[in-house]
């Protein structure tokens, strides 16, 4: 099954949700090594965040809208493909948040490493 190329618009939306997103989760994980004073190596938390964290959860973030709403797309509706992406993009952060943000390897003052604002309903 070939994947078409997309609209111009396809295109700046994909931009605008995974970079809007990316910039979503690493505001949640720094939040988080803050509350629980996690501490990433001799590495500055802060510039771990903006030089590593931040291309790769764009990256992640547009190639999986690009795809999921592509794939998804079918006819020539818009509602169904957005919301399929824009799902598929929420699961996949909380993965990463769950990978990143609340290291296992790294102590921290919260049990887990989960901050005590996390809701307990969404699991880490």
């Amino acid at each position: 099954m070939a994947i078409s190329k997309g609209s111009r618009g396809e295109t700046f939306l994909a931009w605008v949700i995974g970079g809007g997103a990316a910039i979503a989760l690493l505001t949640l994980t720094r939040r988080s090594w803050d509350t629980c004073n996690v501490d990433i190596g001799k590495v500055a938390n802060g510039s771990t965040l903006l030089f590593v964290g931040l291309p790769v959860s764009v990256v992640v973030n547009v190639v999986l809208f690009t795809l999921v709403y592509r794939l998804t797309r079918g006819g020539k509706g818009f509602f169904s493909p957005f919301l399929a992406a824009v799902i598929a993009i929420t699961i996949a952060d909380l993965a990463l948040y769950s990978w990143a943000g609340t290291p296992a390897s790294s102590p921290g003052i919260c049990p887990g490493n989960v901050p005590p604002w996390w809701p307990t309903w969404i699991p880490t």
